[in-house]
């Protein structure tokens, strides 16, 4: 990763928020500068208005128009958008060539280029004597400036512009004798020049000329370039440089002139840079790290004195361009200065870090430089943000991002900044994403887990911190202190239990459990301290969660589930625990507590179904007990579930809820545990008792408890559903009694257990037939004790099964003796049946009669 690319964007994010921030200040205290003050009217103009009646001719249609037409022209205005104010830098390129005298700057250009292009030409033909040439420039440029001082007071600054150009030329003389010809020395040169600095910015001050600074600034910086060689010196480059930014310091110390500053640091950072790109290395160290330095300095003391020297004005009371721009300039030159060494960018970062925190403290009582100072005191932060990763790897450097990243959005929200805030958010963020890359490993040391800690503290105190204000948040920011949250708790799981499986256990699953109870009690005893209700609702997906690391450890499991391995007994103990910990403690709050206490119950049922199959299947028990062990859990809660009157005093409320859902729930299980076990044979190496069997027993008591469960929870069915009940409860039983007769016939006359051998044997077949049929005699039974008219038609029915398949299977094979008794079995029966069973009368028609009657 390029973490200098990085932070060269987090730098420009952060620049570009405070630019906006100071325009936006300034533009609200302009605004309210050039308000008009309110001027009461005259007197006498005041009575005479109110003498003043309104013609009765006036009628209310017209009256109605006008409003019409104000209203209209009211919407009109309010829906216009001003024009948007132009670039400055367009505004004066715009006004230098069409405002003043237009000729005489296009000129006075022309000639400087002209002339500059004669020396150079000069110095490679030599046309001309050395002496005389310079001498010719001289004489022009101080005919110029004469000419130019006598013509100051001109229309269209015609005679500052002469100056300027004179100054200008004065640079080129003594550059080219310095640098071509070798007259002066290199001392006599920059004396020379530091005078003619001094000159220039004494004439533009005394003149208050911004032209004639222009001129001869402008002038100054495209002396080498246009006389450029392509070979020379860099420390007379730049020492020519350091000269001509002292004359614009010097000017900045008398005058605000935001374009002259603007124009120096341009033309001083923009060559520097290119010659810094182009021809530095690292053995000019020595000979370049001051003039960046001296640079620096100077144009951060220029920013300082615009503000300090500038009238108090709201607009351009802080220069933005040299506040921000400088340090986004002057730093990567710097890292490219000291790249070589070990932490240079770092001691650069912190030492800037420490100049703009000093001159924080200098500015911020002065009431014209508070602006400026708070501008210093983010650019302070930026670049200890910036050091961080320089002195640091890249994790540690994530991780102390996230504390800094937490401070400044809580001295954000304290004052109510918002761009610092995203400076904050943005520093956050970036630690969040970058960490985990960096270090995320199957095994982690103990420091870089302490790292995943820093971010899941400082990202959860920013969480809470912005949900604490959510009134100066935008309606899409309150979403952030959410997401925030959400982001700690995905680091806490990315983090910790690979943290766990390297001291406790190899078992993932065991260790993602265990992270969720120790996170779950962390927030749980941090509900004790704040009051947070996003914090205690999101509690509520504790034990979906831990259902959900569960459910999905089983899709990845090709051998039976061992919930208890390893922890696991210890992991789920507590697991089960904390979750009802927390329903206890939040029950009045949580808006989910219903439908958790029974996940948990069905939860519970799973863990412990599954644990005891493991065991069974371990101890390579028979089919038939591996089928009882996964039934026992489900059966044993729901009497647990369904006998008592009363429960524990804070479940008692769920009472209800408990027996028809939960148990219901469990009875479900037990019911499609009960049709698998039909495909179950006896244990092999037992005497088989029908019904007395372990197996049978179970199936029986399954059903029973089915039953107890309707009547328990009567009330709370309509009577079709009741009816629909009892209809599949009694097809369940019809079918176990037929599945007790097959087990016997099984075990007593050696029929394989499989559905087609049973369906071949005739003993089956006819024993099946008279069973079916004793069962439809009992329903018939029940039918007239109890006057139930649906009962004896389900018997009914029954037998015209039984008909059907004595007519369709027994008549295939009506040679048997087998075949022969169930025909007359059940013939018999059929006739007793229909002798002292008939069909009750209909209650509702016999009650239509009687209303008739």
């Amino acid at each position: 990763m390029n973490t200098s690319a990085l932070l060269f964007i987090i730098l420009g994010f952060w620049i570009f928020t405070l630019q906006s921030k100071i325009k936006h200040l300034e533009k609200l205290v302009n605004g309210l500068k050039d308000k008009k003050p309110y001027v009461p009217s005259n007197e006498e103009e005041t009575v005479k208005d109110e003498l003043q009646e309104v013609s009765e001719e006036l009628s209310q249609k017209t009256v109605a128009l006008e409003a019409e037409e104000l209203q209209s022209s009211a919407q009109t205005f309010k829906t216009s958008r001003s024009p948007r104010e132009p670039s400055k830098v367009l505004v004066f390129i715009t006004n230098y060539f069409t405002g003043g005298n237009l000729l005489v700057r296009i000129g006075g250009v022309i000639l400087f280029f002209g002339l500059a292009f004669l020396v150079k030409y000069a110095a490679e033909h030599s046309v001309l004597s050395m002496q005389t040439r310079l001498i010719f420039i001289a004489i022009a440029a101080i005919t110029l400036i004469i000419v130019g001082w006598k013509l100051r007071d001109r229309e269209g600054a015609y005679g500052q512009i002469l100056q300027g150009l004179g100054i200008a030329m004065f640079y080129l003389v003594i550059y080219a004798a310095s640098k071509f010809y070798a007259i002066l020395s290199l001392d006599i040169a920059f004396a020379l020049m530091l005078l003619v600095v001094i000159i220039g910015s004494v004439l533009a001050v005394i003149e208050d000329a911004l032209p004639l600074a222009l001129f001869s600034t402008a002038g100054g910086f495209l002396v080498p370039i246009l006389t450029s060689s392509g070979d020379g010196s860099h420390i007379m480059l730049f020492s020519y440089y350091a000269l001509l930014n002292l004359g614009i310091f010097v000017v900045a110390w008398y005058r605000s002139w935001r374009v002259l500053n603007v124009v120096g640091f341009l033309f001083t950072f923009v060559i520097a840079g290119a010659w810094g790109v182009l021809r530095y290395s690292s053995d000019l160290f020595s000979t370049t790290e001051p003039f960046l330095i001296l640079y620096f300095l100077m144009y951060l003391t220029i920013s300082i004195l615009f503000t300090m020297k500038h009238p108090f004005k709201p607009k351009n009371f802080v220069d933005g361009t040299l506040v921000f721009g400088l340090p986004l300039v002057a730093f990567p030159l710097q890292v490219n200065l000291v790249n070589t060494m070990q932490y240079g960018e770092a001691y650069s970062a912190i030492v800037l870090g420490t100049l703009y925190l000093m001159l924080f403290q200098t500015l911020r009582k002065k009431e014209r430089t508070q602006l400026l100072a708070q501008a210093f005191l983010a650019l302070s932060v930026v670049f200890y943000t910036i050091a961080v990763p320089y002195l640091f790897d890249a994790d540690v450097s994530a991780a102390l991002w996230s504390l800094e990243g937490a401070a400044v959005i809580w001295i954000a929200l304290k004052q109510e900044k918002v761009y610092t805030r995203y400076f904050g958010e943005l520093l956050l963020l970036a630690s969040i994403f970058i960490y985990p890359n960096d270090v995320y490993e199957y095994r982690m040391s103990l420091a870089e887990y302490l790292g995943f800690i820093i971010i899941i503290i400082a990202t959860f105190i920013s969480a809470y911190l912005l949900d604490r204000h959510k009134e100066q948040l935008s309606k899409i920011d309150t979403y952030l202190s959410k997401v925030l949250l959400g982001l700690a708790i995905i680091l806490w799981f990315m983090s910790t239990p690979m943290k766990l499986m390297t001291y406790i256990d190899s078992n993932h699953l065991n260790a993602m459990i265990l992270s969720l109870v120790l996170g779950a009690l962390i927030l749980f005893i941090t509900t004790k301290f704040i009051q947070w209700k996003v914090l205690i609702s999101t509690l509520q997906a504790y034990l979906v969660l831990g259902m959900l690391f569960f459910f999905l450890n089983m899709t990845h499991s090709s051998y039976f589930m061992h919930p208890f391995e390893g922890f696991g007994a210890i992991s789920f103990g507590l697991l089960v625990f904390v979750n009802y910990l927390l329903l206890h403690q939040y029950d009045a709050v949580w808006k989910f507590t219903k439908q958790l206490h029974i996940l948990a119950l069905w939860f519970i049922s799973i863990i412990l179904t599954l644990e005891l199959h493991y065991h069974a299947d371990l101890l390579k028990m028979d089919k038939s007990f591996i089928m009882i062990s996964i039934a026992l859990t489900s059966l044993i809660l729901s009497v647990f579930l369904l006998y008592p009157k009363r429960y524990i005093a804070w479940i008692e409320p769920y009472r209800n809820t408990y027996q028809l859902i939960g148990a219901g729930g469990l009875i479900g299980m037990l019911i499609l545990w009960e049709l698998q076990a039909f495909s179950v044979p006896p244990h092999a190496n037992l005497s088989y008792i029908p019904l007395l069997n372990p197996l049978d027993m179970l199936q029986g008591l399954v059903l029973g408890i089915a039953y107890y469960w309707i009547v328990k929870n009567k009330v709370s069915f309509t009577q079709n559903v009741k009816v629909s009940f009892y209809g599949i409860l009694a097809l369940l039983s019809t079918i176990f009694a037929s599945v007790i007769f097959a087990r016997a016939v099984h075990m007593f006359r050696e029929v394989n257990y499989r559905f087609n051998s049973l369906w071949r044997d005739d003993y089956f077949q006819a024993g099946l037939s008279i069973l079916w049929s004793m069962i439809a005699i009992v329903l018939m039974l029940l039918s007239k004790r109890y006057k139930n008219r649906p009962l004896w038609m389900a018997g009914f029915g029954l037998l015209i099964l039984v008909v059907l398949k004595l007519f369709f299977v027994e008549l295939a094979n009506s040679g048997t003796i087998e075949r022969i008794i169930s025909f007359i079995v059940v013939g018999s029966l059929l006739l007793l049946i229909g002798y002292f069973v008939p069909l009750p009368p209909n209650k509702e028609r016999d009650e239509e009669k009687e209303s008739v009657v």
